[in-house]
């Protein structure tokens, strides 16, 4: 049967070298950004001090943007950058190669290193611009460090443990709530059976608390400021506890979370050494969760589906260990079958979802290309923290904003030293309309912009782009007609 495991788990990961094949050749052969990288391209444009002032109106702390604005320093080209988020898939692979087989057989290696990319969103976070294929990455790290200090309680492991906590928390707000669970863990499990490693905890602890705290008053002022994110119905909060592996329809969602418990059921059936650190894995996703929704329903709602991503990395380990050390041949067999159910629904899933966004990203790309490319137009945006994600194209086309005085404050003179764009008071459009009827004015916005002309939908995707209407506007003693 070891023979068996062992030829099952390089099959999988011969198909997840593969797939990391795949996702370095797809930027050279796809360079198509989508509008979420709208944002980081204009951000990195930005000096240091006003990447950190602009990000704390945003839901992402900085790290990430200020290791892309490095790079962009040394390689600025759009398809180097979209491998930096590749990167983190590539030491996942590692990982489980010197690593994970080691300590657990390749069928975990193999399994964990299929399913870190076919599941859930993981294949769409490791092909954009954005954080959380590195947040996923160092919340990995810092609980296969937290493993190690279960095991053998080293005072490296606590090191480790505490700087990739930290990494995961200037990364993505979500690996700061799951290095918050794995501290929580740990404290209870130091406390019930490693009582004279809890110094070495405190420790980690404090250094923890005062390696954030510069960051903890940007964070209190975004949680009173920022807008609410994700809704909260029996539905969606199904689907947030079974976005380990898919999220987009709640019968599946129960269908996965079943499947999860019968083969955790299957698992606890059998003595192993490694029991304790699994229901740790599946409580640190688990209690992620149940906290975001906490903190959602007390506060304000914060749920973002895609950095889920961050903690479930951590139960797919889990799953795998799980898997991995059935020696019943008979329930190895029923739960690997579970599994690649799942890995097949999810490689299914990401072929959709990936041909989606590049669609979605090709489509908002054209949209845009088409006006900047008519000499004749004018772009106006309308939504104050839309500006982010357009400025970039503001050297290439006419482009005015809203007043952005209230998210950028001081920095607006040098958002104007780094980008061409004009303002504009939002009571001015229909003059500046009828004063220009002689150009193309479109209105780039998030929804049905709220002017006072009238306008035309040329483009609704994630963003909303219209025409106004010139023709139609008549200026007679200052009062407009339409």
């Amino acid at each position: 049967m070891e023979l068996n495991k062992n030829t099952i788990g390089q099959l999988f990961f011969t198909i997840s070298i593969l797939m990391l094949m795949y996702m370095l050749i797809n930027p050279l052969t796809q360079v198509i950004a989508n509008i979420n990288e709208f944002f980081t391209l204009t951000l990195i444009n930005f000096p240091i001090s006003d990447i950190l002032h602009i990000l704390g109106g945003e839901t992402n702390p900085p790290l990430y943007f200020l290791l892309v604005k490095g790079l962009s320093k040394l390689a600025n080209d759009f398809a180097i950058l979209k491998v930096f988020s590749i990167i983190p898939y590539a030491i996942v692979l590692i990982l489980s190669t010197f690593k994970l087989r080691k300590d657990y057989g390749w069928l975990t290696a193999g399994l964990f290193a299929l399913a870190i990319a076919a599941m859930s969103e993981f294949f769409i976070t490791y092909s954009i611009l954005r954080p959380y294929s590195w947040a996923m990455l160092f919340t990995l790290l810092s609980f296969i460090f937290f493993m190690d200090i279960i095991t053998t309680a080293n005072k490296t492991s606590f090191i480790l443990f505490t700087l990739f906590s930290v990494l995961a928390s200037y990364t993505h707000y979500y690996g700061l709530i799951t290095a918050v669970v794995l501290y929580i863990i740990l404290l209870f499990h130091i406390l019930t059976h490693n009582k004279d490693k809890i110094k070495y905890l405190a420790i980690s602890m404090i250094a923890g608390i005062v390696l954030y705290a510069p960051w903890i008053p940007t964070l209190v002022k975004l949680l009173q400021s920022m807008n609410p994110l994700g809704d909260l119905t029996t539905d969606s909060i199904i689907q947030y506890f079974a976005h380990f592996a898919y999220s987009g329809d709640t019968l599946f969602s129960i269908i996965t979370l079943i499947i999860l418990a019968i083969v955790l059921l299957i698992y606890l059936k059998e003595k192993d050494e490694d029991r304790t650190l699994v229901l740790y894995g599946i409580a640190a996703y688990f209690a992620t969760v149940l906290v975001i929704i906490l903190i959602s329903i007390i506060i304000k709602p914060i749920m973002v589906t895609k950095g889920l991503v961050v903690a479930s990395a951590i139960l797919w380990l889990a799953i795998s260990i799980m898997v991995g050390k059935m020696q019943n041949k008979r329930m190895l067999l029923i739960s690997l079958s579970f599994v690649v159910l799942l890995l097949i629904s999810g490689i299914g899933s990401m072929v959709v979802a990936n041909g989606d966004a590049y669609q979605n990203g090709l489509a908002h790309t054209e949209a845009l290309d088409q006006i900047i490319e008519d000499n004749n137009s004018t772009i106006i945006i309308t939504n104050p923290g839309l500006a982010m994600y357009l400025l970039d194209f503001a050297d290439q086309s006419d482009i005015y904003c809203i007043n952005q005085d209230y998210i950028y404050g001081e920095n607006m003179n040098r958002i104007h030293e780094i980008f061409n764009f004009k303002n504009i008071d939002k009571d001015e459009i229909a003059n500046f309309s009828t004063n220009n009827s002689n150009k193309n004015i479109y209105l780039v916005s998030w929804g049905n912009p709220d002017v006072n002309v009238e306008i035309e939908p040329v483009f609704k995707g994630d963003m909303t782009i219209s025409k106004v209407n010139t023709t139609n506007l008549v200026n007679e003693d200052d009062e407009y007609y339409y």
